[in-house]
């Protein structure tokens, strides 16, 4: 029966732990870094972001009169949906402030092809913050 060198024995076990543990406190302070970092990140694009919305936008032109066509569904009054749609598309394009004018030329509905857990998901992620 072959004898066990205990002193090697210990020491391989504990140069094991130690090393496990560098490695874990490296790991550590490299998510920590990158924490920093990544909060250093959007603390910058919030400053930029109230500075943007700091500053006066300029008055948009008003668009021009929409020509949508569009299918009349039963009840539905058209001309008020794009002239809604309309309104909605010069505040946001106003808040932009590039000074160009658009025009809504047709307006129509766009079937939903995917499931309501795609949707849901695509309308998460697309949402400004």
């Amino acid at each position: 029966m072959p004898t066990v060198d205990w002193n090697e024995a210990w020491g391989t076990v504990l140069t094991g732990i130690i090393i496990v543990f560098v490695a874990l406190i490296l790991l550590v302070l490299i998510v920590m870094a990158f924490g920093a970092i990544s909060s250093a990140a959007t603390k910058k694009a919030e400053e930029a972001h109230a500075a943007k919305a700091a500053a006066p936008a300029p008055a948009a032109p008003a668009p021009a009169a929409p020509a949508p066509q569009v299918t009349m569904a039963a009840g539905e009054d058209m001309d008020e949906i794009a002239a809604v749609i309309t309104a909605a598309l010069a505040a946001i394009l106003a808040e932009e402030g590039d000074g160009k004018s658009y025009v809504v030329k047709s307006i129509r509905r766009v079937r939903s092809s995917g499931s309501a857990w795609r949707n849901a998901g695509l309308a998460e992620n697309i949402r400004s913050c």
